[in-house]
């Protein structure tokens, strides 16, 4: 029977997937670099030829969800169509969408990069969003001040600034769903933050008082509802 050559991007793809469901079913401390091997399937050179670690293919797990998330968003923030604050609500919906629905990836991931041993993979992760949220930031607010809605002097400094306050904001978040045994017992405190992240980012931008909303009340409370209740 003749051997099955794959691409290098399908057997990427495969080490990924095989990433993806190692980390979470035994951890990523209890996983090896034979693990995933074993479950693709493959030869050590074969794996060492795609990748020189398993933090390797946590990168590249990594780079593929930032890809997924451009995917998601697509033109949203080129369309003539639509408004500045219609443009952010929608942007901000489909990222609270996109991870609500995949909640306990999202929740695992958040876990892996905050390892100390990844500290530095969580640093050039949060560097690759926050330059494609300031992208998209900027683009708003320059559609917002020609429509005056908002009153934002440099929005090349105000979209970076705004992508900094919501960093500070989600890794308040991630701190405390890691230390939680009950997500439910959080939603009161992180609702107060919600309010008042949104209200300084409104105040940043001379925005009018409940034009920026950063998640809908339902969303809020699937982020934070526990499994079975």
């Amino acid at each position: 029977m003749s051997r099955v050559v794959k691409s290098p991007q399908e057997r990427r793809t495969e080490f990924i997937a095989a990433a993806n469901e190692l980390f979470f079913s035994k951890g990523y401390a209890n996983t090896s670099v034979n693990d995933l091997i074993q479950y693709v399937g493959v030869s050590k050179g074969a794996f060492y030829h795609h990748f020189d670690s398993k933090q390797a293919v946590l990168e590249a797990w990594s780079d593929d969800m930032l890809v997924q998330y451009r995917q998601l968003i697509g033109g949203l923030v080129d369309d003539p169509n639509l408004n500045a604050l219609t443009k952010w609500e929608t942007l901000l919906r489909r990222t609270n969408q996109w991870e609500v629905g995949q909640k306990e990836i999202m929740l695992g991931f958040f876990k892996i990069i905050n390892m100390d041993e990844n500290l530095q993979l969580k640093h050039n992760f949060m560097q690759k969003v926050s330059a494609l949220l300031t992208g998209y930031y900027e683009v708003i607010l320059h559609q917002g001040n020609q429509e005056k809605v908002f009153d934002a002097p440099s929005t090349t400094v105000t979209a970076r600034l705004m992508v900094s306050v919501l960093n500070g904001f989600s890794e308040e978040l991630t701190r405390k769903m890691l230390n939680t045994d009950k997500m439910s017992g959080l939603l009161d405190e992180v609702v107060v933050e919600v309010k008042a992240t949104q209200l300084v980012l409104e105040r940043m931008v001379g925005a009018t008082p409940g034009s920026l909303p950063l998640i809908d009340d339902q969303l809020l409370q699937a982020w934070f509802t526990d499994e079975g209740e």
